[in-house]
């Protein structure tokens, strides 16, 4: 067996442990919300250790990157002075966010604000969609709806994190003109959901459908077909549909081409751009 240093764990002192709200996605959280985790730790121990990384800050030695409810569980309540700790010391800045990110992400921890947050400081210059998906190993639509939701009003930024704002709604609310038309969009469909338990997909008004569902002719249909062979590219079926029926900007559909894996026709296909080579 060879032996990967960088997944080393040893039995650290706590207050060697630098703990920053701040570079953890999930930000503050109040220490009574990890009693229960506390809880569970006492009785069946902690089943994975924290992760850290050397870090030069006065009075410590190595900064928490994951398991920060962890961390405040035994330190706060069980009252340990060491933890089992992973230490990294391959990563870089960006590379800590997004193990921080990634980890919060399959344990579900996080709500639909949180990821979005931890978008933008992960990503402070700006990223495309595709490289954001690529990277997180999410879907395009995925990135592109938390980052919409950080455009919205804080109302809607609110209940998306409440769990009652979705994607969809997102998308439709972030097609509405002024804050004054999204806010009432958002107090609509939370409205709806204190009623029937239920929540609401947005039907817009047609004057905003009109500027994204006008039809496209012929001649473009044509030539989004063009572009797709140029660019060897297929499984776009049903977006491009839904781009000709005008329920996709020319951006998002331009997007999913991009980011769409290449595409090999099969043996023996017959088409306007098959090739003999």
């Amino acid at each position: 067996m060879n032996r990967l240093e960088q997944y080393d764990v040893y039995d650290l002192p706590v207050t060697e442990i630098y703990y920053d709200a701040r570079f953890n996605c999930r930000g503050s959280f109040t220490p009574q919300s990890v009693h229960d985790l506390s809880e569970s730790i006492r009785e069946n121990g902690l089943q994975f250790p924290v992760v850290v990384q050397p870090f030069e800050k006065p009075g410590f030695k190595y900064r928490l990157l994951a398991g920060h409810r962890r961390f405040k569980a035994t330190t706060i309540f069980l009252k340990w002075e060491r933890i089992p700790a992973t230490v990294r010391r391959d990563l870089t800045e960006h590379q800590a966010r997004i193990l921080n990110l990634t980890e919060n992400l399959e344990r579900k921890d996080l709500n639909m604000l949180e990821e979005a947050n931890a978008l933008k400081n992960l990503y402070p210059e700006g990223v495309s969609l595709r490289a954001a998906a690529r990277e997180l190993k999410r879907p395009t639509r995925w990135v592109h709806a938390r980052l919409r939701l950080l455009t919205l009003p804080k109302e809607a930024q609110k209940w998306a994190a409440a769990g009652v704002i979705s994607a969809i709604n997102i998308e439709a609310i972030s097609l509405l003109e002024t804050k004054a038309e999204q806010i009432k969009a958002v107090k609509t469909i939370v409205q709806c959901k204190k009623q029937n338990g239920k929540t609401r997909h947005l039907t817009l008004d047609p004057k905003y459908r009109r500027k994204f569902r006008h039809r496209k002719s012929k001649e473009q249909l044509g030539e989004m077909v063009a572009h797709l062979f140029e660019v060897n590219c297929a499984g776009l079926a049903t977006r491009v549909l839904a781009w000709a029926a005008g329920k996709l900007t020319d951006e998002q559909i331009e997007e999913d081409i991009r980011s769409a894996p290449e595409y090999d026709p099969p043996v023996g296909y017959i088409g306007p751009y098959a090739t003999d080579d």
